[in-house]
């Protein structure tokens, strides 16, 4: 069983060359800032998800593995992921007992970022 990954489209190039500059976490709230482009004045990617379950943060180079499986798929931008381990783990863990967990993948040039939610991102982009 393979994880298959579903690019979620967003603003064209609004995640190329992504990179994570910051997030926070706070009651189930996680906020990623994002910058973009190959300069300084690229532009910057907020997401914010009011509640998630689950997170990881990961260097996209000890991912061998998953990139491997992807055959070259994986490039910068936003995911969902069906067949996902993560997520059947998680529900492994949990008992089955959340109905609707997506699991989101943000891929960026050095850092993977997971995340189990329920609820849809809202995604803001300013230059």
């Amino acid at each position: 069983m393979s994880e298959k990954l579903i690019k979620i489209p967003l603003a064209e190039g609004s995640l190329h060359n992504s990179q994570l500059e910051d997030f926070r976490y706070s009651s189930g709230s996680l906020e990623l800032i994002l910058s973009s482009g190959d300069n300084a004045e690229g532009s910057k990617v907020k997401v914010l998800f009011d509640w998630i379950y689950s997170f990881r943060v990961t260097d996209e180079g000890d991912l061998l593995k998953m990139q491997e499986e992807q055959k070259g798929m994986m490039l910068t931008g936003l995911y969902r992921i069906e067949k996902s381990k993560y997520l059947e783990w998680f529900n492994e863990q949990n008992g089955n007992i959340h109905d609707g967990v997506v699991h989101y993948m943000f891929s960026t040039m050095d850092d993977v970022i997971d995340i189990l939610a329920s609820i849809s991102p809202s995604i803001s982009i300013s230059n």
